[in-house]
């Protein structure tokens, strides 16, 4: 649905593009080449905007969640720019060229196999670069795209048990990581709480919404609505989950994440906690650094997520 939803946009964007090209050039004389650079930076200037607009709102929930913390104003233009950057890769490119398709995915009995779970509004293509890193180390790799788009995060449990499942069969792992980015990390908290964590050797959250986010209110949705800041939902996930069945955390979070907001806040109890800064919210998914720490918590769960001596079959991801 949402390479769908993401294809319909790019082509309307890329209409409005054109037509606002043809009427510079008709109307106003403008040679064609440079209408069409003129017409395309508009459209690349408002994407830019909208995102200042929440790296702004996330400034300011970041002071008043934590007044110490002053990241520099270097930092934030940082995390700007590449933010633009990995939401355009994103939404223009990776999840409508790669959101239906399997992820590349390695076959080494002896690394840890992983699943990994996108967010709000995006599908398994976001994963698509690190999957390839992960793959080149030889990890086996299960993702999952999370449907209904809009639907209740509760209703991502069965799809995270699907692909849990499907990994372990293609492995024979009696356990497997999880690596999750943005609602994902809520998705298979839900999982733990539903079903337990005897499946999950260590989960890795980027950029989750552990508290919720203030910029919730504004989105579409009934998994949104659940993600409001300290929503009924997420207080019910924390009294359900208790330790989360022992399952090791690590929550990597960026102080400069422009839609989880505020950002010191979003960690769990007995969690190991990663904070950055300089980086965008969906920019978590591309980072070599967050890539760093992540494969550092899936290798330190190794002895406990042991696949078969057969090694890995090959299968649909």
């Amino acid at each position: 649905m949402i390479q769908r939803l993401l294809a319909g946009f790019a082509a309307a964007i890329a209409f409005g593009v054109v037509e606002l090209a043809l009427w510079l050039h008709r109307a106003q004389g403008w040679q064609a080449g440079s209408a069409l650079v003129a017409a395309a930076s508009v459209a690349l200037m408002a994407h830019a905007a909208i995102l200042g607009q929440q790296f702004a709102i996330g400034a300011w929930q970041r002071r008043l969640a934590r007044p110490d913390l002053r990241p520099g104003l270097a930092a934030a233009l940082r995390a700007w720019a590449g933010e633009i950057v990995a939401s355009l890769r994103t939404f223009g490119y990776a999840q409508i060229r790669y959101g239906a398709r399997p992820l590349p995915s390695g076959a080494d009995a002896s690394r840890v196999p992983v699943l990994l779970v996108h967010g709000y509004f995006c599908n398994r293509g976001i994963w698509h670069a690190f999957a390839r890193r992960l793959a080149a180390r030889g990890h086996p790799l299960e993702s999952v795209n999370l449907e209904p788009a809009f639907g209740p995060i509760d209703d991502y449990v069965p799809v995270i048990a699907a692909g849990i499942e499907r990994l372990r069969a293609r492995t024979g792992a009696t356990r497997i990581a999880v690596v999750a980015h943005s609602m994902g990390g809520l998705a298979v908290r839900a999982f733990i709480a539903a079903r337990g964590g005897e499946p999950i050797g260590a989960v890795v959250t980027l950029g989750t919404p552990h508290r919720g986010t203030w910029l919730a209110q504004f989105g579409f949705g009934r998994n949104v609505a659940q993600m409001r800041l300290d929503s009924d939902w997420l207080r019910a996930l924390a009294a359900r989950e208790g330790t989360r069945a022992g399952v090791p955390f690590t929550v990597i979070l960026s102080l400069h994440d422009n839609i989880v907001a505020p950002q010191p806040i979003q960690t769990l109890d007995g969690a190991r906690t990663i904070e950055l800064a300089a980086r965008g919210h969906v920019e978590l998914a591309y980072d070599r650094e967050v890539w760093a720490h992540t494969i550092e918590a899936i290798d330190a769960a190794r002895s406990g997520c042991r696949a078969s001596a057969a090694g890995t079959r090959p299968g649909p991801r």
